[in-house]
């Protein structure tokens, strides 16, 4: 009893096992086993050619079998007609012997057998013509009765096939009947023939149609070709630029727009990626210097007791570090935000811009305190569609912009109506040779490279507007501070506020306006 149960404890075990490595290489679902179609193995000017042939075998061998069926149908109706004609005229000539003991008729040349009222073949009256025996059934024997006009069948004796027809004797009135039996010989050759001639010119055809299929995919995937080197060297080379070339206007000519579409995205994206790169290192280049330039100061410091810093540089360099590190994460977030480089997800709703903007206002307050800047605000309600979060970003970082600029107690002004959003300030504001490229990721002008940021606010300002299809403008304000203008597409037909459509294709921004950003990301005033 102990070994059984020791086999099966193994084959478990085995089992175990087995099934265990099927989890670990299939976690969570089975195996499953895929079957490549023998067409799948072959080029694809292989198969329009294969394809190409199997149609024309199929239409030559529906054209054969019609045409065969079609002959044999006209061939066999003309010999049945031509054997009636001739029975029914060799009954007419029915002759009888002196001695009355043979019938006699015009025989064409055909087997024949007269018939008694009966329907019993006439054993005494069998003519020198008739030299087959010819099988009777019931239906000539109604024929020979004069019950039926005529029976036309067909027969086989001694492995012959023949055409018969029977009819009646028109002598002697007692009744009779005439038999008359063709050899099929001659309709058999004949379709034989057709189908062999059939058969060849179907070959020939289909091999015909086989090439002339090679030629024409031949012919006609050479710009796939083309297309397939173009790429191939592209992955070879790394070079985007080469682009595809593109002739007519079918659908191989779409397929070689799309891939040079893509390529010139692609490009795009590199280098928008490089010059990311770019910018990122010069731009974590100085603060990374300044800070470990104290830090280095610190060490010292701390290395050697007797020239120690006195109490008021120490405190200043721990302000200084502290200060870069903040400048350095967030310069490192809105970086890491620019390199995204991907759609917004959040979805698009129905908004009262004045709530958007009131609220961006509450969180710029709270940061304009330590100037003593008041935020005075005038928000008439408007509708949009947009998504909340980036507009009140976008809207955040201009008024950011304004308290960063403005002097300490000075007044930072905001309005928003009819979908228009204006920030004004009392600040140095923008020179105008400055007012385009100052939504330019990383850009800082000449009168603002002694203050901090990182150049990216304004630059997610812009970005923010393009994606909800408006524009974003730097202008001067009525105290010779900056202004920013920010327009976005009013609603005309408000409704209730919610879930609505996605914005389409930004328009082309107006003179003196921010021009579409070419990233995902962001960029603060100079």
């Amino acid at each position: 009893m102990g070994q059984p149960v020791a086999g099966h404890a193994a084959v478990n075990g085995r089992a175990g096992r087995l099934d265990g490595f099927a989890r670990r290489v299939h976690p969570g679902r089975h195996p499953r086993i895929r079957f490549s179609s023998p067409l799948g193995q072959l080029t694809l000017r292989a198969r329009l050619a294969l394809l190409v042939g199997m149609a024309v075998a199929a239409a030559v061998t529906v054209v054969a079998g019609v045409s065969l069926g079609a002959t044999s149908i006209v061939l066999n109706q003309a010999i049945d007609d031509q054997l009636v004609e001739q029975a029914e005229a060799s009954a007419r000539t029915i002759q009888t012997s002196p001695l009355g003991l043979e019938l006699q008729a015009f025989s064409f040349g055909l087997e024949g057998q007269f018939l008694d009222a009966a329907g019993n073949p006439l054993e005494n009256a069998v003519s020198s013509w008739n030299s087959v025996r010819i099988p009777v059934d019931s239906a000539d024997a109604e024929v020979a009765r004069r019950e039926r006009a005529q029976n036309l069948r067909t027969i086989a004796v001694d492995g012959q096939s023949y055409r018969l027809v029977t009819v009646p004797l028109q002598r002697p009135a007692s009744g009779g009947a005439l038999q008359l039996a063709r050899p099929t010989t001659d309709v058999d050759r004949t379709l034989r023939d057709l189908a062999l001639v059939l058969l060849v010119v179907g070959i020939v055809g289909v091999v015909g149609s086989v090439l002339a299929g090679q030629i024409v995919a031949r012919a006609a995937l050479k710009p796939v070709d083309a297309a397939a080197a173009a790429a191939e060297e592209v992955a070879r080379t790394q070079n985007l630029s080469a682009l595809i070339p593109v002739t007519g206007s079918d659908e191989i000519t779409r397929l070689a727009e799309s891939l040079n579409s893509m390529l010139r995205a692609l490009e795009a994206s590199r280098a928008r990626q490089r010059q990311l790169v770019d910018d990122a290192s010069h731009e974590l280049r100085t603060p990374l210097t300044s800070l470990r330039t104290n830090i280095e100061l610190l060490l010292r410091a701390e290395a050697n007791p007797h020239r120690a810093l006195p109490a008021a540089d120490h405190e200043a360099l721990l302000r200084d570090v502290d200060a870069q590190m903040r400048e350095l994460s967030g310069l490192v977030s809105e970086l890491v935000e620019l390199a995204r480089d991907e759609a917004p997800t959040e979805e698009v709703e129905r908004l009262d811009l004045a709530e958007i903007v009131r609220a961006a206002a509450e969180r710029a307050r709270r940061r304009a305190t330590g100037k003593s800047i008041s935020i005075e605000l005038d928000a008439t309600p408007s509708t949009v569609d947009g998504r909340a979060n980036m507009l009140e970003r976008a809207i955040t970082n201009l008024l950011d912009n304004a308290v960063k600029f403005s002097p300490p107690a000075s007044v930072v002004r905001v309005g928003s109506r009819d979908g228009e959003v204006t920030v004004a300030d009392d600040g140095p504001g923008i020179a105008p040779e400055d007012r385009v490229q100052v939504f330019d990721r990383f850009y800082r002008a000449t009168s603002a490279r002694g203050l901090p940021g990182s150049g990216l606010g304004l630059a997610i300002v812009a970005d923010a507007v393009h994606t909800h299809r408006g524009t974003v403008t730097a202008e001067s304000s009525p105290s010779g501070g900056a202004l920013l203008r920010m327009r976005l597409p009013v609603v005309d037909d408000p409704g209730p506020l919610g879930p609505a459509t996605t914005p389409g294709p930004a328009p082309n921004p107006p003179d003196g306006a921010a021009s579409p950003p070419d990233r995902a990301g962001e960029n603060p005033r100079p």
